[in-house]
């Protein structure tokens, strides 16, 4: 327990230095591939700091381009799990609440990530384009379609948002199954615990599955395939 927690001290401060570091590389603009640089030494140091083993399977099923990934989300070890599995950069979409983060938020911006106000209607047609657009020039996008953690591995139904992105690009969607973080790092807690981190790429959802209506069956599609895989380690 205690070197869970001096675990986690050490990943408090190096989310802090390396949020000022990104921050400082947007500020004194020296681009995006800066930053996105800083953020991803940030996941794959944070993982090793955690002591945690880690598992990455499927990568032979990623798109050569632009691709949706959807993921679950079970901690907030995910992020770093990803920026610490993937060679290729990987952007999030993620609620406006966390860009309003001090300086966190606006080192994420600065290293490319995206940002909706669920809340604002007017502000999901620009994040559309936006998000099409690095879709179209061939970037990795990540979405968390539950929309928020679960407390024991569960997988909640998916919101929509993302798919339509998708489709509207003409881009692959690529459930992605995550499991060990919510015992990683259990909400609420204040040590880190050992577990093992598994990220396993699924295939990309078929044509036939991206055909028709987005919440009726694409979305679904894609909740199923992770439940599949979650089902294959014992969890589902």
């Amino acid at each position: 327990m205690i070197l869970g927690f001096l675990r986690a001290v050490a990943v408090l401060l190096l989310t802090v230095s390396c949020t000022v570091a990104a921050y400082l590389a947007g500020f004194l603009g020296l681009g995006e591939s800066a930053a996105a640089g800083v953020m991803a030494w940030w996941g794959r140091t944070f993982i090793k700091v955690g002591g945690w083993s880690v598992q990455v399977e499927g990568m032979e099923n990623l798109p050569a381009g632009g691709a949706m990934l959807v993921s679950n989300h079970q901690s907030l070890v995910d992020i770093p799990l990803f920026l610490s599995a993937f060679s290729r950069p990987v952007r999030f979409l993620s609620k406006r609440e966390l860009g309003r983060i001090f300086l966190f938020g606006r080192a994420m911006a600065y290293a490319g990530n995206l940002f909706i106000d669920r809340k604002d209607p007017r502000d999901a047609p620009r994040m559309f384009r936006e998000a099409a657009a690095r879709l179209s020039a061939g970037q990795l996008l990540l979405v968390f379609p539950e929309g928020r953690r679960t407390r024991d591995g569960s997988i909640g139904a998916f919101k929509t948002g993302a798919f339509r992105i998708a489709l509207e690009a003409g881009a692959k969607v690529v459930p992605v199954y995550v499991d060990g973080g919510y015992r990683a790092m259990p909400r609420g807690a204040r040590a880190f615990r050992q577990a093992r981190l598994l990220l396993r790429v699924l295939p990309p959802l078929s044509a036939e599955e991206m055909a028709g209506d987005v919440k009726g069956r694409v979305a679904p599609a894609a909740r199923a395939r992770i439940l599949a895989a979650a089902s294959s380690e014992g969890r589902g």
